[in-house]
């Protein structure tokens, strides 16, 4: 069985000898006890090779960061429904919850009868909520379809809400 020497030194190896030059691109002094005998892998047979040594032994500090993500995340059904039970400015009895039902298709729950407790027998995963919405007046305040949060004004919400600064 054929032993292949790895293609990148050990880390410890990488961090002695990397020096920068002016344009503050990294570069690798060969290094001193490296085995010139052992076989490594040619750039023939990994089409996927690299084809210069920056390429190869670039350091962490200089890898260009991926820009975030800008879009508001919509904030989970969790959130918003331990928000209505501990916020008093909210009456968990005015809101109903909307899910989706393996077997019986979409259901409604009222949010005080809603079951969080993994060993209760009538527990539904979060995953399958699908609205809440209040009693009261008919608003739907949190759907995940449509990405509306008006608890917290998190995903489109927040856009629709931070439309005066245009």
């Amino acid at each position: 069985m054929a032993s292949y020497a790895p293609l990148t030194p050990p880390e410890h190896e990488l961090c002695s000898n990397e020096h920068s030059n002016e344009d503050n691109s990294p570069t690798l002094t060969p290094s001193l006890h490296e085995n010139t005998s052992s076989k490594q892998v040619s750039r023939e047979a990994s089409p996927a090779a690299p084809e210069t040594a920056d390429e190869v032994y670039r350091s962490p500090r200089s890898t260009p960061k991926e820009p975030e993500s800008m879009e508001n995340r919509l904030r989970p059904a969790a959130d918003v429904i331990n928000r209505i039970i501990w916020d008093a400015k909210f009456d968990s009895e005015d809101y109903i919850i909307g899910y989706e039902d393996r077997f019986n298709g979409r259901l409604e729950a009222s949010l005080g009868t809603w079951k969080k407790d993994l060993t209760d027998e009538e527990f539904i995963p979060q995953h399958r909520i699908l609205y809440i919405k209040r009693k009261s007046d008919g608003e739907i305040v949190w759907d995940k379809r449509r990405r509306t949060d008006k608890i917290f004004y998190s995903g489109n919400s927040a856009y629709s809400w931070l439309s005066f600064l245009n």
